[in-house]
């Protein structure tokens, strides 16, 4: 992460012009597990987040991706006709190396590659009654990911509207049960937000 952030700074122009906005963002979350028990099935379930974004071009199509989220991520596990939700709260901090694929003047697609940063804020699991359990000592507190996607801009009037899909592999064990079985998040997420331009 520091060397990546090493380069960014030596090819940041000076009078490059930043963009500034926030999004939704629908997250079908899911957990690998391996090995996961012959009685438990692992399924995804919806999760929500709020995000706030910046963007920086860099140079030769490149742009740098920052963002800060408040996501919901996790799964369900069905075992013995039973089915929980695990939600997992987290507070991101994912930074993109960004290429844009200049094709037309109103609209700009592009491509996204780099680490997704997490914070557990909260854990808790869901019962088919709708009653819930905190479950925050079985979850690590730092969740990191890779992820990978491409969207679109459309600019509009002073406003730039976005849409992207990601995908995030998380990389890290994320239980804290010993012993256990190797849990780590995943998510197919779905963006849809507005920027400004920021001279």
């Amino acid at each position: 992460l520091l060397a990546m952030a090493l380069l960014v700074f030596l090819l940041i122009p000076l009078s490059a012009q930043l963009t500034v906005g926030g999004f939704i963002d629908l997250n079908i979350a899911g957990l690998s597990v391996k090995p996961a028990g012959s009685d438990e099935d692992y399924s995804s379930y919806l999760g929500f987040g709020l995000g706030g974004i910046v963007t920086y071009p860099l140079s030769n199509g490149l742009a740098l991706q920052g963002e800060l989220v408040l996501l919901q991520k996790g799964g369900k596990v069905t075992e013995f006709d039973e089915t929980l939700t695990l939600k997992i709260l987290y507070i991101e901090i994912p930074l993109f190396l960004r290429y844009n694929i200049a094709v037309s003047e109103s609209y700009l697609p592009y491509v996204i590659l780099g680490p997704n940063l997490g914070f557990r804020a909260s854990a808790k699991v869901v019962f088919p009654d709708g009653s819930s359990s905190e479950a925050n000592d079985e979850f690590a507190g730092i969740d990191l990911g890779l992820g990978l996607g491409g969207g679109v801009e459309v600019p509009y009037g002073k406003l730039i509207f976005f849409g992207e899909t990601r995908y995030v592999f998380g990389l890290n064990d994320i239980n804290m049960e010993s012993g256990e079985s190797t849990v780590k998040n995943r998510g197919l997420q779905i963006l849809l937000g507005a920027k400004v331009p920021i001279n």
